[in-house]
């Protein structure tokens, strides 16, 4: 049994529909079909290519906002660790070793606390009495300076402190601290002395943890030595009075100008 052609079953369904149409006409017909088949299937492949288009654009735009985050991330995170750095180098002195005072500021060890009271007050100093000097911040053990104020043999363990090498005229703490601006002095008992010089070598051990900067002034072996023989000299008296300078700077000349 012979099949028919398809095309021919076209022209025939055609040709069965519209009757009165010529040949010419029905080709003409035909011709119409198959450019509207043309024209839909290139709408298609338009609109595919569209959307391929639309989901390409899609994708580079996400990648280059992603990318965009990314770098917006990591700045964030290196000017963090920057000023981190920089909030650690200068709050938590890191740069410098207080045991080793050729690795400090010009002039930090001299914990000058200007010429006048006024001056000191300016700077936030404050008198130390186990210094015996005006003293910034940074210089200060405040909590072993308390400790020594209550470390005498009057009540509370306070110390006496005289105008004058007999021990008539006491002096109150506000006096003593006031002989600094005139480069005044004091009397104290030698047990003073010695104690004064055993606290010092504390406020060293407690450095490492204090942070505090060690005095020109009493950060030499002179001072040690000084120490040494005050504790180790016989004495017939042994609660005779020494004179101290009170200080405003705490500058090593300062200490071998007191010869100690």
């Amino acid at each position: 049994m012979s099949r028919s052609n398809p095309t021919e079953d076209v022209d025939d369904l055609e040709s069965a529909q519209t009757p009165f149409l010529s040949n010419s006409e029905r080709k003409e017909n035909h011709s119409d079909h198959e450019q509207i088949s043309t024209k839909g299937e290139e709408k298609c492949i338009s609109r595919r290519w569209l959307e391929h288009q639309t989901i390409f654009h899609s994708i580079v735009y996400i990648l280059a906002i992603w990318g965009l985050v990314s770098l917006a991330w990591q700045a964030a995170g290196t000017i963090s660790a920057g000023s981190s750095f920089s909030r650690n180098s200068s709050n938590s002195q890191p740069e410098y070793d207080v045991y080793r005072p050729e690795t400090l500021a010009p002039g930090l060890n001299e914990c000058d606390c200007g010429p006048t009271t006024a001056d000191a007050l300016a700077r936030d100093c404050k008198y130390d009495s186990l210094s015996t000097a005006w003293l910034p911040p940074y210089c200060r053990d405040d909590e072993l300076t308390a400790e020594f104020d209550r470390s005498g043999p009057g009540p509370d363990g306070s110390w006496g402190y005289f105008a004058d090498e007999a021990g008539t005229i006491p002096l109150s703490a506000d006096e003593v601290a006031a002989l600094g601006e005139t480069g005044g002095s004091f009397w104290a008992s030698r047990d003073w002395h010695v104690v004064h010089c055993l606290y010092y070598w504390r406020k060293y051990a407690r450095m490492r943890h204090t942070g505090a900067v060690m005095e020109a002034r009493f950060d030499n072996e002179a001072h040690v030595e000084h120490c040494t023989r005050l504790i180790r000299k016989p004495a017939p008296d042994y609660f005779f009075l020494i004179e101290v300078p009170v200080m405003m700077n705490s500058s090593d000349h300062h200490h071998r100008a007191e010869g100690s």
